[in-house]
């Protein structure tokens, strides 16, 4: 059964989103350790881009 994240953009997703689709691509046959490297890569993005404009934030304000 296809769940409507399943075509979404990844972008468009929360986290958890995301990890359930990568879960049922998983039961689905998708190569685990591709899927777990992918999420992985785009939660550290996700948290990198959010500490970066917080620092810049801070330091505009000074």
């Amino acid at each position: 059964m296809r769940e409507p994240e399943d075509d979404m953009p990844a972008a468009e997703l929360d986290a958890r989103a995301r990890a359930d689709a990568a879960l049922r691509r998983i039961r689905a046959g998708a190569d685990p350790t591709r899927e777990a490297f992918d999420l992985a890569n785009t939660l550290n993005d996700e948290s990198v881009g959010r500490l970066s404009r917080r620092v810049r934030d801070l330091f505009r304000r000074r």
